[in-house]
């Protein structure tokens, strides 16, 4: 169950080799490969990793931002529906965008509240388990996924309800409060359908989404009940 749930996503340290190894004598081992090429942007992780271990930090960071602005890019305007690069983009997950995001939601719905502490654990703790769910639901419906990419889709697409807590925080109007969050909840759900509408059977597609709306709509409200 834990290959099932994890698969092979666990992110590995590149080489740093300046060109193909040899094969070893009497040893049945093919040379490696070549690099990928850069510059091939896959959407989710951006373009496959060539040798990073010998570059500046600079280079890095830079490289970090690009890529969690190209799949911010993919949630603001989620119209473009190409499944075959949506899913191609799962395969290549990255957790900083959703590690961002999920520490603006947490800050801003626990400033303010009487135990912040309990408000910052409650937000992590939802949108871990609801990428649980969404792994199970996806593999139940005969879908392939794994954890990582389910926390990476939820977290980038969590950027609508921040937005949305950013408003209630900062708005008393409960009909201007009420309105905005309907629209980041379906601006967040809209924002998922095209990366796991290649997981799954178009038939199940509504019922892949389903659970991560019920965990989109739980956040909200959280939201919205904010004093």
């Amino acid at each position: 169950m834990w290959d099932v749930l994890f698969g092979d996503s666990v992110p590995s340290v590149p080489l740093s080799s300046t060109g193909n190894v040899a094969p070893v004598q009497g040893s049945s081992l093919a040379p490696l490969a070549p690099p990928p090429l850069q510059g091939t942007s896959l959407g989710f992780g951006s373009a496959a990793d060539a040798n990073t271990l010998d570059e500046p930090v600079w280079a890095t960071l830079k490289r970090d931002v690009l890529t969690i602005g190209r799949n911010l890019r993919s949630v603001l305007i989620p119209v473009n529906w190409d499944f075959q690069n949506h899913q191609a983009a799962l395969h290549n997950w990255d957790l900083w965008g959703p590690l961002i995001f999920m520490l603006g939601l947490a800050i801003t719905l626990s400033a303010g509240e009487k135990k912040p502490s309990d408000v910052f654990a409650l937000v992590f703790t939802e949108v871990a388990l609801g990428a649980v769910v969404l792994t199970i639901n996806v593999i139940l419906l005969g879908g392939s996924i794994v954890f990582f990419q389910s926390l990476c889709l939820i977290g980038y697409c969590l950027f609508p309800i921040v937005i949305a807590a950013i408003v209630c925080t900062l708005v008393k109007l409960s009909w201007v409060r009420t309105l905005v969050l309907v629209l980041c909840l379906g601006w967040a759900s809209f924002a998922t359908i095209p990366f796991i509408g290649k997981t799954v059977s178009s038939e199940r597609r509504a019922l892949a989404v389903y659970p991560v709306l019920l965990m989109y709509v739980s956040i909200g409200w959280l939201a919205l009940v904010k004093s």
